[in-house]
């Protein structure tokens, strides 16, 4: 086997033993620090404590362990410089082929101290600078920052001996980027506890290329939030052979955030990231009127956990249909004319939001708005998501089990109503009684008019300015119930 020495540096220790434990059984030399050394020990396996290896002990309370030239001559020296090979037999350096090192969370640690110097301690100067030392020497070191590579590196030393060069430059640079993200990380933590600096961090994690929208030419890389949970994480497509658009994208993230609020038999219906109709806990006849009405829209994205609506829909001109549902013969869905995904409920949340129009990036703290729910009822608690999810101005509509909106970032409250009118009469519904969701004050006459002409019997608002407090007094004279929540709760 060619690799002969290594060092192994490690924070997380979860998965280290398997790796350590091969190395030693083929009679790798193994170098460690003091804390790495007595976990291996522990479990049998011989190891050589870094101190003794140098000729120089840890000092200052082990802040300088790792930072000397026998070891980072043995990392950096390459086998094909003559000069390299001299100053190595000069000096009495051994050569290192393997290093082994990960570091400490901030996001973690940060979590449980706010304390300026426990948090200085944490940061990795001696390991940091090994298996950043092998990585730019990659041809001739295996760097090892990420325990999930482990198996592969095995695997590869099992086979051959050796870890192949396009493996070994892929490490190296899984070890840039987890070196630069770590330091990115801790001015970040820094930064925000300590000092005000004008910069900000975020890293995404790719996750293939996407049809920007219903135009073949533009092309679009879809990107997530490093290591944070997404709803992509909770998708299934069924159909693979088959992409989403960023348009289709949105319709499901939407009809995944109601759905996973919700343990009722629930089927929806949203196009262009706008949610348009749904129902809760429908009959076979409301069923059967949902797949009539949404038959002749064109796109758009259908959410059911029933088999026979989905089946009915298999020809239709929209986009995707969503489900929760399990399914044993998944191959009949490959026949579908729409992409076919599947579910897997979460409620899902961030700290913060960002709002990104081409060069404007807005990042804002996302705010949870809690509410009294217990007045509401299942639709209505949908049916008030609907309207923290739409940009305002929007307007949601309930009437007894259905919701409709189909309108969102609208001029103004209005025109929200009229387009509110124009889909009612799409699904063939007369405005008449029921609840109306707005996500801004009633702010005229006008508004009023309409609800009154529409019978409207409950009204669920923000706060209102006390100019506006008249409006909605002429709706209670009027046997209209108002609920207003404890803040606002539109985005942007």
């Amino acid at each position: 086997m060619n690799i002969e020495r290594a060092i192994i540096s490690v924070y997380d220790k979860s998965k280290i033993e398997n790796i350590a434990r091969f190395l030693f059984d083929n009679d790798v030399e193994i170098i460690c620090t003091q804390g790495t050394s007595s976990f291996l020990e522990q479990k049998g396996i011989k190891t050589i404590k870094m101190s003794d290896f140098i000729g120089f002990p840890e000092i200052l309370g082990g802040r300088i362990k790792s930072i000397d030239p026998k070891l980072l001559g043995g990392i950096l020296a390459k086998s094909t410089d003559k000069n390299h090979i001299k100053d190595l037999m000069e000096y009495n350096i051994k050569k290192i082929d393997m290093v082994i090192v990960n570091f400490p969370s901030f996001e973690e640690i940060v979590q449980s101290t706010r304390n300026e110097e426990t948090l200085l301690n944490f940061v990795d100067i001696g390991g940091f600078t090994l298996v950043r030392a092998a990585a730019k020497n990659y041809r001739d070191v295996v760097p090892l920052v990420d325990p999930k590579d482990y198996d592969t590196v095995l695997e590869n030393l099992e086979e051959c001996g050796d870890v192949p060069l396009q493996l070994r430059r892929k490490l190296a640079l899984k070890v840039f980027f987890s070196t630069s993200k770590y330091d990115a990380t801790i001015h970040k933590v820094f930064s925000e506890l300590f000092a005000s600096e004008k910069f900000d961090h975020e890293f995404f994690e790719i996750l293939g290329e996407l049809r920007f929208g219903a135009n073949p030419l533009q092309e679009a890389m879809l990107l997530k939030f490093l290591g944070e949970d997404s709803f992509i994480d909770h998708l299934e497509n069924i159909t693979p052979y088959k992409k989403p658009t960023l348009r289709i994208l949105k319709d499901i993230k939407l009809l995944f955030s109601l759905v996973s609020l919700t343990e009722s038999n629930f089927i929806g219906f949203s196009k262009k990231g706008i949610f348009v109709h749904g129902l809760v806990d429908p009959d076979e006849n409301e069923k059967k009127q949902f797949v009539k009405l949404v038959k002749d829209w064109n796109g758009g994205v259908i959410y059911s956990d029933d088999e026979n609506l989905l089946e009915e829909l298999k020809d239709s001109r929209h986009d995707c249909l969503l489900t929760s549902r399990s399914f044993n013969e998944k191959e009949r869905f490959l026949s579908y004319k729409p992409m076919v995904l599947k579910i897997y409920k979460k409620s899902l949340g961030r700290d913060e939001e960002y709002v990104i129009e081409d060069d404007l990036v807005v990042k804002q703290k996302s705010i949870n708005l809690t509410v009294d729910t217990e007045a509401f009822t299942d639709v209505e608690k949908i049916a008030f998501e609907v309207a923290k999810i739409h940009r305002s101005d929007t307007v949601v509509y309930i009437k007894d089990n259905k919701i409709y909106s189909g309108n969102q970032a609208c001029v103004d409250r209005k025109i929200a109503l009229n387009i509110l009118n124009n889909i009612l009469k799409q699904f063939e519904e007369e405005p008449s009684r029921g609840t109306i969701i707005f996500d801004s004050s009633i702010n005229s006459e006008e508004i009023v008019n309409m609800l009154q002409e529409w019978k409207i019997e409950k009204v669920i608002i923000p706060p209102h300015l006390p100019a506006y407090g008249k409006f909605l007094n002429e709706l209670k004279n009027n046997n209209v119930e108002i609920i207003t929540t404890s803040r606002r709760y539109h985005r942007y």
